[in-house]
């Protein structure tokens, strides 16, 4: 295994580049996490959200994923990105957001099954039960495998063949090892607090996560890719 200097590299690159946007994005959370306790009415929007994520099901997170990861982030990125960093074609966009959508499906259910293992109880013991699960099985054996095969598909043509070759240890040490490195620096953490909220602002802070999640994990897939 690489030490662990190297596998957090590319991700504090990824911040070191684009942290201005970080600020933006938190500033966001804390906006959301105060107009709903400060202002009146803004907690019947949050409920309203809430229902709607509810009643849309999978369609709705896969949607939703897509906007908070995928469009947000690209035009934030728009506004704020180094003359070092190349600009993503229109394709690789578009492959980007078919990738979203399938990440947003794919959390959806996972936390579906969560919520039949562990409740939706939201004390501590049944929070950390979801986060350990999320971060050591789900997100480095289910989810990430296929964020960064998706990335590797593109790379090689869109050709299944090669992908096929390609995966196995070194793939896993290579391409999802420093996502997986990052991820643990950054999620945990924001899992635990979102759980700990009321239930109707965990979706739109979790969202404006995301986007904080996406800027980085991208950066990391691209550069894999160069």
């Amino acid at each position: 295994m690489p030490p662990i200097s190297q596998l957090l590299r590319p991700g504090w690159e990824a911040f070191r580049t684009y942290w201005p946007l970080f600020i933006v994005i938190q500033l966001a959370a804390l906006g959301v996490l105060l107009s709903y306790y400060l202002l009146e009415g803004t907690a019947h929007f949050y409920a309203w959200v809430g229902t709607v994520k509810t009643e849309g099901g999978w369609l709705f997170a896969g949607v939703a994923t897509v906007l908070s990861a995928g469009i947000v982030p690209e035009l934030l990125k728009s506004l704020q990105r180094p003359a070092h960093v190349p600009r993503p074609s229109w394709g690789e966009i578009l492959h980007q957001l078919v990738l979203w959508f399938i990440v947003g499906c794919n959390v959806y259910f996972f936390y579906k099954l969560q919520a039949f293992m562990f409740g939706e109880g939201t004390d501590c013991l049944t929070v950390i039960k979801k986060v350990l699960v999320d971060q050591l099985l789900f997100t480095p054996w289910y989810n990430l495998p296929i964020v960064a095969a998706w990335y590797l598909w593109r790379e090689m043509g869109y050709r299944i063949g090669p992908v096929m070759s390609a995966l196995g240890m070194r793939f896993y040490r290579e391409r999802v090892l420093p996502i997986w490195a990052t991820a643990l620096m950054f999620w945990p953490v924001m899992l635990l607090i979102v759980y700990s909220l009321p239930a109707d602002l965990q979706f739109p802070l979790f969202l404006c996560a995301n986007a904080a999640w996406s800027i980085l994990m991208i950066f990391i897939l691209r550069r894999q890719g160069e």
